[in-house]
């Protein structure tokens, strides 16, 4: 008897991964970690527990959870894409963090580890056809009192400042080429409605949004951009030439310092079971 495949995490996922998407989670994190850290700070003390980064991408949040776990805790990374996990891997052996370990696991499927008392992900429901499975998922692997913590995007939020067409056109091509793949850029409003629906109490949120005139925050949509050419490629939805010129305009636009840019709106989330 044949069977039907289930959608993997990857199947919908528009930007580039391996060594360049490590790279761009890297800029990205730096502009986040204020933020995130003031998130996690809400679910202290963490000392000694098993935390998971679901979707853990370049790692940045995994080695924060483990400095918070403390030695006598432990630490688990999941993603999809191995060579991030190595990149991963390769990091945490050079900066001596022992109490992590990462899995190449796709997270809508079954997760390698259970009891955790804290789940965290950033990014990854957006990405997904089927975000219930997910969230279905991470709350099996938690333990009676556990917390989920999410972190996701409302794409209806970006802004620039003067206008910039080329800014306008890259957001369009981003929502577009996302919904082609049959997912959701504007998850992040619908997050407590799903979170609560995925069976979660106490669900609770706040709302964040990075801009700036300067800096890492400045670039990562030029770099989001660069990372979702071979989507939109192969989709048709824009050549080459007009690619390389929206890449050029945003370049540009970044590094002026008469420019302001704003980040999608980020929607933190959490419950327990």
């Amino acid at each position: 008897m044949s069977t039907i495949a289930r959608p993997s995490a990857l199947d919908a996922y528009i930007i580039a991964g391996g060594e360049e998407g490590h790279a761009r989670l890297g800029v990205l994190s730096r502009v986040l970690l204020p933020s995130t850290r003031s998130l996690l700070d809400r679910f202290e003390p963490l000392r000694g527990g098993l935390l998971i980064d679901a979707g853990c991408g370049g790692g940045h949040v995994t080695f924060e959870l483990a400095a918070r776990a403390g030695p006598t805790g432990r630490v688990i990374g999941l993603d999809a894409d191995g060579v991030k996990l190595d990149l991963n891997r390769t990091a945490a052996a050079d900066q001596g963090i022992h109490n992590v370990e990462f899995r190449e696991t796709d997270v809508l499927g079954q997760w390698p580890v259970n009891g955790a008392s804290l789940v965290y992900t950033r990014f990854v429901l957006m990405h997904l056809t089927e975000p219930e499975r997910m969230l279905a998922r991470a709350r099996e692997a938690l333990r009676p009192g556990g917390v989920l913590v999410v972190e996701d995007i409302d794409y209806g939020g970006e802004f620039c400042d003067p206008p910039c067409p080329a800014f306008d056109r890259y957001s369009e091509l981003f929502v577009q080429a996302a919904q082609r793949r049959g997912v959701d850029p504007f998850i992040g409003r619908k997050l407590v409605r799903l979170v609560r629906n995925a069976g979660f109490a106490s669900v609770d949120s706040v709302l964040v949004q990075p801009y700036g005139s300067s800096g890492d925050v400045k670039h990562v949509q030029f770099l989001t951009f660069l990372a979702i050419r071979g989507a939109l490629l192969e989709s048709g939805m824009a050549d080459a030439a007009e690619i390389a010129e929206i890449a050029r305009e945003l370049k540009l636009f970044a590094e002026c310092t008469q420019t302001t840019l704003g980040w999608p709106r980020i929607f933190q989330v959490w419950g327990r079971v």
